[in-house]
């Protein structure tokens, strides 16, 4: 008797042993997920460049620490960009359930610490000239426009390619012929000015139409 009772007993006592170490094992790999996840943004080498720069020896020119700071203002100019952008599809994608809280923990993570990176820059260049932290970065937003811009009219031959290669492979699976217009530089169309096949030009009205109003034809006099 004693026998048949001590198969069972040891039975429930390896199980909830098992379950003890699983549980306790799983809720420290939790654990350590949640405490070391993979920051939002990759490094920052413009912050890099700047601290070795303003512990460098022999001192560099101010001017070059000024730049270094603008570039790195920059930057972070384009990451509060990706913030924005992440921010909006991250909200939809998380209300239906398609990400994770651990995904939502590290996007706050990465809006603490970009919090955290304007408020230094803002200082640092306070320390070289008092008043332009409230102006730096309206001017790293125009630097980083600018250089969004030059990298669009650069990649409009990149674009045109792949417009080509799409038309071509639609043309092929279809077996409709390619017309040229469809394959027409949209850089040219932008230059002149010229209207779209399928569009009709509309009459622009001149300044001096639009304060006259409409005119009326006089009759001739009997």
């Amino acid at each position: 008797m004693a026998t048949s009772l001590a198969v069972p007993i040891a039975y429930i006592t390896v199980l909830v042993t098992s379950l003890a170490i699983f549980s306790r094992v799983y809720r420290r790999r939790r654990a350590a997920e949640k405490t070391s996840f993979e920051p939002w943004f990759p490094a920052h080498p413009a912050r890099d460049i700047y601290i070795t720069l303003l512990g460098a020896e022999p001192p560099v020119p101010e001017s070059m620490l000024k730049s270094a700071l603008l570039v790195r203002a920059t930057a972070d100019v384009k990451r509060i960009w990706r913030i924005k952008e992440d921010q909006a599809a991250l909200q939809g994608l998380h209300q239906r359930g398609l990400v994770g809280d651990d995904t939502m923990a590290r996007f706050a993570a990465a809006e603490k610490e970009l919090e955290a990176e304007i408020v230094d820059v803002v200082s640092e260049a306070n320390t070289f000239r008092q008043g332009w932290g409230s102006i730096i970065f309206a001017t790293a937003s125009e630097m980083a426009n600018a250089e969004r811009t030059r990298d669009t009219v650069i990649n409009i031959g990149k674009a045109k390619a792949e417009q080509e290669k799409r038309l071509q492979l639609r043309a092929k699976l279809l077996g409709l012929p390619i017309h040229q217009a469809d394959l027409s530089d949209p850089a040219t169309a932008i230059k002149t000015g010229s209207p779209s096949p399928t569009q009709t030009p509309t009459p622009t009205p001149t300044p001096a139409a639009v304060v006259a109003g409409p005119t009326k034809r006089k009759g001739k006099k009997k």
